[in-house]
C-alpha cells in the first residue's frame, strides 16, 4: 500500500526536477534541440517555469472562486457526504476477504497502475525521452503527466492529513475520522491510487485522443478504483473523491496547455462543452 512515504517520494522528485532547472537553466549550453534552436537547459528552464505557473494556478484557484464556484464546491462536498452514508452497504456488496493491496491476482495490475512511484518514473521517462530525441510532443506529454500527478498527489496528502479516515479493513465505522493523523491505517480519504490513476489517464487519453484511448485509459483507472474497494483498502466514497480529484487535475493542466498553445495566459473558467471525434467532453475549468 502507498502511504505518506510514496507521496514524499513524489515531492522529492518535484524538488529534484526544479533543482536541476534552477542549477542549469541559466547555464550556457551549445547542445541544440533537433527541432528548434533551444538548448536542453533552456527547455528545462521553460518547463520548470510552466510547472510553477500551473501549480500556482491550481492551488490558488480557491482564492479566485466566484459565488457559483463555491456553490458547486458545496454541492460536491454534500454529495460526497451523502455517498459516505452508503459506504458500508457498498463494502458488503463489492468487498472481498482481502485486506492487502496486492494479492497475486488479476487486480494487482490496475492496483500497480495507481502506484505513485511507478507513475512518476513513467512520466519522467516520457519527459526524458522527449528531451533526448528532440520530440516536443513527448516532452510536453511527460511534463503534463508529471504536473497532474504532482498537484493531485500533494492534494491527496493534505486531505488525508486533515480527515484521517479509517480504512475499511480496520473494521471501524465509515464515520471514523481521526483528524490530523499520518498513520497509513487512517489515510483512507481520498484514495491515492485512484487519484493517480485518473490523473495519469486523463492526460494520456487527451494527449493521444480518440475513442479507444479514452476507453482504455479511463477503463484502467476505473478498474484501479474498483480494486481498491474490492481489497478493502478504501470506501466507495474514497475512490469517487479520488477519481474526481484526478480528473480535475488532469483537465486543469491540459486546459492550461491548450491556452498556451492559443497564445492565452489563462484558459478561462467555468463549464465548457468540447466536441471531439466520437465524444463530447464536459469540462469545468478552475478559475
Amino acid at each position: 500500500m502507498i502511504g505518506y512515504n510514496g507521496y514524499f517520494c513524489m515531492i522529492r522528485s518535484s524538488i529534484l526536477f526544479l533543482t536541476v532547472v534552477a542549477l542549469f537553466s541559466g547555464g550556457i549550453s551549445h547542445a541544440q534541440d533537433v527541432t528548434e534552436d533551444k538548448s536542453v537547459w533552456e527547455k528545462l528552464g521553460e518547463d520548470g517555469g510552466i510547472f510553477l505557473q500551473d501549480a500556482g494556478s491550481f492551488f490558488g484557484a480557491p482564492l479566485r472562486f466566484s459565488g457559483t464556484d463555491w456553490l458547486i464546491t458545496a454541492g460536491v462536498a454534500g454529495g460526497t457526504v451523502a455517498l459516505m452514508s452508503a459506504d458500508e452497504e457498498f463494502r458488503d456488496l463489492l468487498g472481498s476477504d482481502n485486506t492487502a493491496s496486492l494479492n497475486d491476482d488479476f487486480w494487482d495490475i490496475p492496483t500497480r497502475y495507481g502506484i505513485v512511484s511507478y507513475a512518476n518514473i513513467f512520466s519522467l521517462g516520457v519527459y526524458a525521452t522527449g528531451l533526448a530525441t528532440g520530440s516536443d510532443d513527448w516532452r510536453r506529454t511527460g511534463r503534463l503527466l508529471f504536473e497532474s500527478i504532482s498537484y493531485s498527489g500533494i492534494s491527496v496528502m493534505a486531505f488525508r492529513y486533515v480527515f484521517g479516515r479509517s480504512r475499511p479493513y480496520e473494521g471501524n465505522s465509515e464515520w471514523d475520522f481521526n483528524w490530523f493523523e499520518t498513520s497509513n491505517e487512517i489515510q483512507s480519504f481520498p484514495s491515492g491510487h485512484t487519484t493517480v490513476a485518473f490523473a495519469l489517464s486523463t492526460v494520456l487519453a487527451e494527449e493521444i485522443g480518440g475513442v479507444w484511448a479514452g476507453i482504455a485509459f479511463y477503463g484502467m483507472a476505473s478498474m484501479t478504483a474498483y480494486a481498491r474497494v474490492r481489497n478493502n483498502q478504501h470506501w466507495v466514497s474514497d475512490v469517487v473523491a479520488g477519481a474526481g480529484l484526478g480528473l480535475v487535475t488532469g483537465f486543469h493542466v491540459i486546459s492550461q496547455e491548450r491556452a498556451r498553445e492559443r497564445g492565452n495566459s489563462s484558459p478561462g473558467t467555468g463549464l465548457s462543452i468540447v466536441p471531439g471525434v466520437g465524444r463530447i467532453l464536459f469540462i469545468y475549468r478552475l478559475p
